[in-house]
């Protein structure tokens, strides 16, 4: 090999060294922000103004550091189901089906459908919103936690995931 080729070789190496090291940051930044759904870069892009997280159905409350200050819900994406083998995936507004009222007792919170999507704002004991979908939040948030509309223990038969992207 010539000086020429084992430079080349070497620099390679650190490039390949590098991009690994990369992806084991993003990777650790995924597992602290405790999201159990990956998702694929090229579909659910983020930038520096906007930070992405995934929410399970079948949790409770799933705690995010937004790692800065986010002032509105810049999209809601995805679908699930506070019952998946008798209703549709519904979004961030939830289920609107008459059939599951006489299960009230099941929500988390009782005045708003079932599957809604609250989002925590941690601040001053304000407490959750509900989040129907593109919005303002009330007060900016640095850390949060988001659920579906659905009692703890009634999670069992929930599927599917939202993806919560916020934006400064």
């Amino acid at each position: 090999m010539s000086k020429h080729s084992n430079k080349n070789l070497l620099l390679l190496t650190v490039i390949a060294i590098t991009l690994t090291g990369l992806g084991v940051v993003v990777n650790k930044a995924e597992a602290q922000s405790q999201s159990t759904v990956g998702c694929p870069p090229s579909k659910c892009p983020t930038s520096n103004t906007q930070r992405c997280f995934n929410v399970s159905s079948t949790r409770g409350w799933q705690y995010f550091d937004l790692g800065g200050r986010y002032t509105r819900v810049a999209s809601v994406s995805g679908g699930w189901s506070v019952d998946a083998r008798n209703y549709s995936q519904v979004g961030p507004r939830g289920h609107s089906e008459p059939g599951l009222e006489p299960y009230n007792q099941y929500k988390y919170d009782r005045g708003v459908p079932f599957g809604a999507l609250f989002v925590d704002i941690p601040t001053d004991g304000y407490g959750y919103v509900w989040v129907s979908g593109i919005q303002q939040l009330p007060r900016p948030i640095t850390r949060t936690a988001m659920r579906i509309n659905d009692a703890d223990n009634a999670l069992g038969d929930n599927s599917g995931v939202l993806r919560v992207c916020f934006s400064r």
